[in-house]
């Protein structure tokens, strides 16, 4: 009878460290952007971990007088965000057009169907170039997305 008791409470213990480990498994999604480039981030307890893309981003001045500027960004993040809707978050990068680090602003929308999750990116920067004479600027405004779809990786 004691060895009966201890085999089932040992049975349940087994159970109940299992059961949160399984419940705390992350699901690394893969896939590609409506631009060409990869994707690739982990889903956890619903939220979005350590999300990295390329986008598609042209840069324009807006005052005239520059050239425009083209091509790719980086859209992603270390950490973490809820999977909601639309999330907007804001922090400093070094983006690829420009030689310092400036507040980058970006949009993230979801849907998760199934084993799939399609979504939009967008990201907005600006910045400035310096010319000649000295003290005059060139504020060059930055604007870019894509849309994506990443499918479940085991």
């Amino acid at each position: 009878m004691k060895k009966s008791l201890a085999s089932l409470l040992a049975v349940i213990a087994a159970l109940a460290v299992a059961a949160p480990a399984s419940a705390a498994r992350s699901v690394t999604y893969k896939g590609k952007t409506s631009s060409g480039h990869g994707i690739k981030f982990k889903v956890q307890r619903g939220r979005v971990h350590n999300l990295t893309a390329g986008v598609r981003v042209s840069c324009v001045p807006i005052q005239g007088g520059g050239r425009s500027l083209g091509g790719s960004e980086v859209f992603g993040f270390r950490g973490s965000v809820r999977m909601k809707r639309h999330v907007r978050f804001t922090f400093l990068q070094k983006p690829a057009f420009h030689f310092r680090e400036v507040t980058t602003n970006h949009d993230l929308w979801l849907k998760r169907r199934g084993r799939t999750i399609t979504g939009r990116m967008r990201i907005q920067y600006s910045f400035l170039v310096s010319k000649y004479p000295i003290g005059t600027f060139s504020v060059y405004s930055c604007a870019g997305g894509a849309t994506f779809k990443a499918r479940a990786r085991r």
